[in-house]
């Protein structure tokens, strides 16, 4: 605030030659604090400009300084620029350069010396029922993950397993060792870059298998975590089963997936004593259950909510209303008491694809919660929420909302941003050298390509040297090429090095005593000078006048 304060005075009162140099000084600094803040794209093209308008500003600013009153015409001004452009040309290439090799901040310092507060929309760590009169979804950025374009059935990202349950609250509690393998399904492969969080969470596609790239903790229930929080955006690879069945190996901690609250809803243990008394079959129970939400005619909302006194009961019964919290922890409840072991898992459903970019755009207001049930000793996604008589029109429609092509287009910048300033860490440097490293050593053996390569690009670049000469030998207007003519006729003639530029034509031609260098000295500068155009019948007798100093030239050989 005190750098942009300055620069406000200073802009707003009288200037000289060196208040322009405060100016720049200033308005650089400005620039580079507010990276300090922010590492918004819109700081590379300030940049770009900055750069430019210093280094130009300071070519002007030098003959503004020697004649203040100057006033330049638009060819002048317009060579003067062409001239200037040079500069913030070589600053910014080796902005490039030093880009990669110097080390830099992945995150704004400030926000890192004082973290704002954690949202108190989206993915959450627990689920609380009731805890809200209403629920409104801000569509902020959760993360990006690219890959092939999916099925809307098949956009399930888990973040986290809620398996413990207190009063009307589901937590995590990190379960006991255990072994379980996923079968089936079709392997699918996913880039995740996610944004600056003070959580650690990695968020997968589920059914998950592994990830790679940033350093983590698998736990047994497919939970991934970084070692530290995500202070700095980060982007990894992982890859899952779509549609695969997670098969228990092991033994399952009872107590953990079975416990159920003290106290209980009459209604609600009424209901699961029901379909308890019906059928021992867990697969037969889950039906029941299911058919039991879609009688209710149950309403996807997100106001006018059940209370926090008894949330499951007043939504079930009651009001009838609620969001993927109330669904999933109703059914989870009732599937403990039906004795089938249940745990909530919570991420995100849904995605917006992005095809300049080829990636899903996922954001907070896509926050979900469903149900994992071990039936048969298989983990089951079961999602309560489609079971809402309004899910078509409310859940799965606004999980299916496409992006406008403006906002593709912005979106899609915004990740390229993201992929290469802002995730370019000292893995990424190391990671570079390491490539380059092996590439060079694949080359060094291949010496015939080696050698062929190096004459392409010496033929390249003689190629490239003979345009030049002819272009700029074609730019030359037809007097030029004629004064061209003459002076290499006189060295010839006279044997001389070159003619200083400094030389006048007239007395040059003194000097050397030469009658024909002097009609074509006369002549050539009558014509140039005297603003009469030359005509062809000129250019044939100087161009004779010519022909004979070489002619000349040739006798005295």
């Amino acid at each position: 605030n005190l750098l942009a304060l300055l620069l406000s005075i200073r802009l707003v009162t009288e200037k000289q030659g060196r208040h322009y140099l405060q100016i720049f000084v200033l308005s650089l600094f400005c620039l580079a604090g507010s990276s300090l803040l922010s590492l918004s794209m819109l700081y590379l093209p300030a940049l770009i400009l900055m750069v430019a308008g210093v280094t130009i500003g300071l070519v002007l600013l030098t003959f503004f300084h020697r004649d203040p009153g100057l006033r330049l015409n638009r060819v002048q001004l317009t060579t003067l620029l062409k001239t200037a452009a040079v500069l913030p040309i070589g600053s910014l290439l080796l902005m490039m350069v030093l880009f990669v090799i110097l080390p830099r901040t992945q995150f704004p310092l400030w926000n890192f010396l004082n973290p704002q507060p954690a949202a108190s929309t989206g993915f959450s760590e627990q689920v609380r029922p009731g805890a809200f009169a209403s629920n409104s979804a801000i569509k902020t950025l959760a993360f990006r993950a690219e890959c092939q374009q999916l099925a809307a059935e098949e956009l399930y990202w888990r973040g986290t397993v809620l398996n413990t349950i207190e009063g009307s609250t589901w937590k995590r509690t990190v379960p006991k060792q255990e072994r379980s393998r996923l079968v089936g399904g079709r392997e699918v492969t996913c880039s995740i870059t996610l944004p600056a969080t003070s959580k650690h969470f990695l968020f997968t596609l589920d059914r998950p298998l592994g990830l790679e790239g940033v350093r983590h903790q698998q736990q047994s229930d497919q939970v991934f975590m970084s070692r530290w929080p995500l202070r700095k955006s980060v982007s990894y690879q992982c890859q899952s089963r779509l549609g695969g069945q997670w098969h228990q190996l092991s033994e399952i901690d009872d107590d953990l997936y079975l416990a159920t609250p003290a106290t209980l809803s009459p209604r609600v243990q009424q209901i699961a004593a029901h379909i308890r008394q019906q059928t021992t079959s867990p697969r037969q129970r889950i039906a029941l259950l299911e058919q039991f939400f879609r009688d209710q005619q149950l309403v996807y909302a997100t106001t006018d909510l059940p209370g926090p006194t008894a949330p499951i009961d007043e939504f079930l019964f009651a009001k009838k209303r609620g969001y993927c919290e109330f669904f999933a922890s109703s059914f989870a409840l009732l599937l403990r008491l039906c004795d089938i072991p249940t745990r909530l898992v919570g991420g995100y459903h849904g995605g917006e694809y992005n095809n300049l970019g080829s990636y899903y755009l996922v954001t907070d207001d896509l926050a979900h919660v469903w149900v994992e049930a071990l039936v048969d000793n298989q983990w089951q996604r079961l999602d309560p929420s489609r079971y809402a008589v309004n899910a078509e029109a409310t859940l799965l429609a606004s999980r299916q909302q496409g992006l406008s092509l403006a906002k593709r287009t912005m979106d899609s910048l915004e990740y390229l941003w993201t992929q290469v300033i802002i995730t370019y860490d000292l893995n990424s440097q190391i990671s570079l050298v390491r490539n380059s490293g092996r590439q060079l050593k694949g080359l060094i053996p291949n010496s015939r390509a080696l050698v062929r390569s190096g004459l392409t690009v010496l033929a390249l670049l003689l190629g490239g040297g003979m345009l030049l000469w002819w272009i700029k030998h074609q730019r030359l207007t037809p007097q030029q090429r004629l004064l061209k003519r003459y002076q290499n006729a006189v060295c010839k003639r006279y044997h001389l090095e070159q003619i200083p530029p400094t030389s006048g034509l007239v007395e040059q031609a003194r000097e050397l005593g030469d009658p024909h260098c002097l009609t074509f000295a006369l002549r050539y500068s009558a014509m140039l000078y005297g603003n009469r155009p030359f005509t062809e019948n000129d250019v044939h007798q100087l161009n004779a006048l010519i022909d004979q100093i070489r002619l000349d030239s040739e006798e005295d050989n």
